[in-house]
Order: C-alpha cells, then sequence, then structure tokens
C-alpha cells in the first residue's frame, strides 16, 4: 500500500474543506476507480484490438501529457486563474488528463521502454513546470488572504490539486518501477542459486572420479 502524508488528505482536514478538494491523495492506486474520482481502467476511445492498436493508444495518452505540459510551459500560473465570482475548476488538469495518468501509470508494465521512458520525461517535466511556475508566479493569479503583516497571495486549490496528483503520480510510477525491479533481481537470484548448487554438484562429482579410476 502507497500512502503519501498530506495535509489535503481527507481523514485530516474538516469536512467543509475537504469539499473543496478535488484530488485528495489517495491510499492506493485502484482507489482511484472509486468516488470522488471515478476513473476508468481506461478511457472511452482506448482502442485495445491488437498490439499495434494498443500502443498508439498509449501514445496518444502520452502526446495529449505533452501537450499540457506546453501549455503549462508557456501561460504558467494563468492556467489557474479564477475570475471573482467563478467557481475554481481545473481547467488545466481535468478529467481528461488525469484519466490518462491514471492509466499509463497503471498499465507502466505494459508500455514499450521508449513509451515508458517518455511518460516519465513527461511528468517530470509536469511537475518541474508546476513548480517554476510557483516560484516565478509572474501575475498573481489568486485569492488574497490578509494576514497581520499585510496581504498575501496564495494559489488556487486547483494549482494544489494539479501539483499533488502528479507528484502523486510520479512516485506511483517510481514504486512499481522499484517494485518490478526488485522482483526481477529475486528471480535471478533464486535461479542463480541453482545453477551455482548444480555446478558444484558437477565438479564434486568430477572430483571423485578419478579416484575410483585409483
Amino acid at each position: 500500500t502507497l500512502c503519501i502524508a498530506t495535509v489535503d488528505a481527507p481523514q485530516h482536514i474538516p469536512d467543509s474543506l475537504a469539499m473543496a478538494t478535488a484530488f485528495p491523495i489517495p491510499a492506493s492506486l485502484q482507489e482511484l476507480e472509486s468516488s470522488p474520482y471515478n476513473l476508468l481502467p481506461y478511457p472511452h476511445d482506448f482502442d485495445d484490438d491488437d498490439e499495434a492498436a494498443r500502443a498508439e493508444s498509449f501514445d496518444k495518452l502520452i502526446r495529449l501529457l505533452d501537450s499540457g505540459n506546453r501549455s503549462l510551459s508557456s501561460n504558467g500560473l494563468g492556467l489557474f486563474d479564477v475570475p471573482d465570482g467563478e467557481e475554481d475548476t481545473d481547467a488545466w488538469n481535468d478529467s481528461e488528463r488525469i484519466q490518462a495518468l491514471y492509466t499509463l501509470v497503471r498499465k507502466s508494465d505494459s508500455l514499450a521502454p521508449a513509451a515508458r521512458s517518455r511518460l516519465v520525461k513527461s511528468l517530470c517535466s509536469a511537475v518541474h513546470g508546476l513548480c517554476s511556475a510557483l516560484a516565478n508566479p509572474g501575475v498573481v493569479m489568486s485569492q488574497q488572504q490578509g494576514t497581520q503583516d499585510g496581504s498575501t497571495s496564495v494559489v488556487s486549490q486547483s494549482f494544489r490539486d494539479a501539483l499533488a496528483c502528479h507528484i502523486y503520480f510520479l512516485f506511483t510510477l517510481m514504486f512499481l518501477t522499484e517494485s518490478k525491479e526488485k522482483l526481477g533481481k529475486s528471480l535471478l537470484g533464486g535461479n542463480g542459486t541453482n545453477g551455482k548448487t548444480k555446478s558444484k554438484g558437477g565438479r564434486s562429482k568430477k572430483s571423485k572420479d578419478p579416484e575410483g579410476d585409483m
């Protein structure tokens, strides 16, 4: 079970604030197919007829992520601007993008090495773009909260959700990749041990043969 500590986790915040969180960190990847996420194993238009169609469908999802990253690079925090009086909805990290992220990360073992590398690069690029936008806001895009020291700008909830979402999927991809590597090494180690035992047995037999001849 993969757990990430976060102030946005539903069990740690009041109900009034939890309602505003569009992407609370799930306790496991499988939870994303239940409420409040309600994601699908694959997008509706995912073509799974054969290997070529499947590869093209995965490629299409990665291209969708890359297109969003280019938009983020060009517009920064402007993508998360919430005009006064309007609801804070995430037009950048929308349901289509989150669905693509979920499908790609969930099925990362099925991706070709080049496609998996592109997915890692796309996730890293998104996280880097979000952090760069936060470090260099350029334009004040968020609500204003009064403090004792004056007025301080804070990023919108949709921005925080987008950042949490991409960090979560990147961490999950790393976790799945590491688990696969450990399993592979474990299997190879077991085979190697058996081979050595056999080899020792062979050598032992050969060493005894000359004694028998004598």
